[in-house]
């Protein structure tokens, strides 16, 4: 069942996520190490209320963002006064993780959110809902997937639907170039071919159509980096509930007046109904 909610955005005065702040104090959480399921260290912080968890949110933040990022910030400082309590970790290659960023895919992306899924959970067993922003939305339905016995429910904010949108742009000489030498330039590093391999190879819709879980997929309706298109076609794919609410105006960071309070608002009042 689908349910479509078109959203409007009022006020904000937040940065965007390459210019997010450290925490507050008062929503410090406990720093933690943990292993990947291909075996590097990943670094993340837990939040909780005094000593006792509650259902949890698993955050999967963007390809060129970190645990840092403004999003993962607001919603924990939304949710933990709730009851909710977040844990949010670096992927490989970013922030404190260990790795090169040369080396990542989208693969690897979710085995590391697996290792997150077995830490949490033999930590402290409770109701677990994904929720994944840009390339971790789409990390956060392929790890729900894989082991879907373990997670309630998904929320995706302006995830990619179809991994070939990595290399779209891309001429076939470019294509045959990256495949030669190995490697591509890619912003101010390198991509290694692996991640053009990886990419090649997923089917994202694939794994969404076997998902039962509710599923909350929330878009900008004007995000120049990943099309509004693609959450249609992750709401159509699923098997379960879907919601799916877009944002006029919205692009892809919600970085726009009044965007993320909108969004925050949107997750808050949908995560009752997949918690109960």
């Amino acid at each position: 069942m689908l349910a479509t909610v078109p959203m409007s955005a009022k006020s904000s005065d937040r940065p965007p996520e390459s210019r997010a702040e450290p925490y507050a104090a008062a929503f410090a959480g406990e720093r933690v190490e943990f292993a990947s399921r291909r075996g590097g260290l990943l670094v993340g912080d837990l939040h909780r209320d005094g000593q006792s968890i509650g259902p949890m949110l698993l955050l999967c933040h963007g390809m060129e963002s970190t645990r840092q990022g403004t999003k993962q910030q607001a919603l924990v400082e939304r949710l933990l006064p709730l009851g909710i309590s977040v844990f949010r970790f670096d992927f490989s290659y970013v922030g404190e993780s260990e790795g090169r960023f040369e080396d990542l895919t989208v693969s690897g992306e979710v085995e590391d959110a697996l290792g997150a899924i077995d830490f949490v959970q033999d930590f402290a067993p409770s109701a677990l809902v994904l929720v994944g922003s840009s390339l971790g939305g789409t990390v956060a339905l392929l790890a729900a997937a894989r082991t879907p016995e373990r997670v309630q429910a998904i929320a995706t904010i302006a995830a990619v639907a179809d991994a070939a949108l990595f290399t779209a742009e891309l001429a076939p000489e470019d294509v045959a170039r990256w495949r030669r030498e190995g490697r591509r330039r890619w912003r101010e590093g390198y991509m290694n071919v692996g991640f053009l391999d990886d990419v090649e190879r997923i089917d994202i819709l694939a794994a969404v159509a076997t998902l039962h879980q509710p599923l909350l997929v929330l878009h900008g309706e004007s995000d120049p980096v990943v099309p509004v298109e693609h959450a249609l076609a992750i709401a159509a794919a699923a098997a379960g509930d879907v919601t799916l609410a877009t944002f006029p105006g919205v692009g892809h960071r919600f970085e726009e007046p009044g965007a993320l309070p909108a969004l925050l608002d949107r997750i808050e009042a949908w995560l009752p109904g997949v918690l109960s």
